[in-house]
């Protein structure tokens, strides 16, 4: 035994702010409006089960080998999908949902002062969450708009 403590997620007591190592983010639309300044807005909350999950099941890794035009994914700050390759996001979204329908996912998140963070990933609530991005990517790539995600 390795005497390190396991500490996982509390799903009964999730929040949209978790205190770390657990993050939450969220996802929207980019717009330029009248006067020409880009604006975005907050359509889907996304909790701390869906963000880590879209983490350990690579769906970040696959949404930065696409265009942006602003930052990275995965960092915790806002990330903008370029017009042109939301579609793709919406494609990387759909597979996501299919690679992990049905199946427990144990995840590590991270370790701490001996202290190991893990999430047990709950299936209904990651795949609703795919669904929202699924339709946000889609309503985006249909106006030719961008999509900001932060995770």
């Amino acid at each position: 035994m390795s005497g390190k403590k396991i500490v996982y997620f509390d799903h009964e007591n999730e929040v949209l702010n978790p205190l770390p190592p657990f993050m939450s983010g969220d996802a929207g639309l980019v717009w330029l409006d009248e006067s020409g300044t880009a604006r975005s807005d907050s359509r889907v909350q996304i909790s701390p089960n869906s963000l880590h999950a879209l983490h350990g099941h690579g769906v970040v890794g696959e949404l930065n080998g696409l265009d942006f035009m602003f930052s990275e994914v995965g960092h915790g700050t806002d990330a903008v999908v370029a017009p042109a390759a939301v579609e793709a996001a919406t494609r990387i979204f759909y597979e996501a949902d299919r690679m992990t329908y049905g199946a427990t996912h144990d995840l590590h998140i991270r370790d701490h002062e001996g202290v190991e963070y893990r999430l047990v990933v709950d299936n209904r609530e990651y795949q609703r969450t795919l669904s929202q991005l699924q339709f946000l990517a889609s309503s985006a790539a249909q106006r030719g708009l961008s999509l900001r995600i932060r995770i």
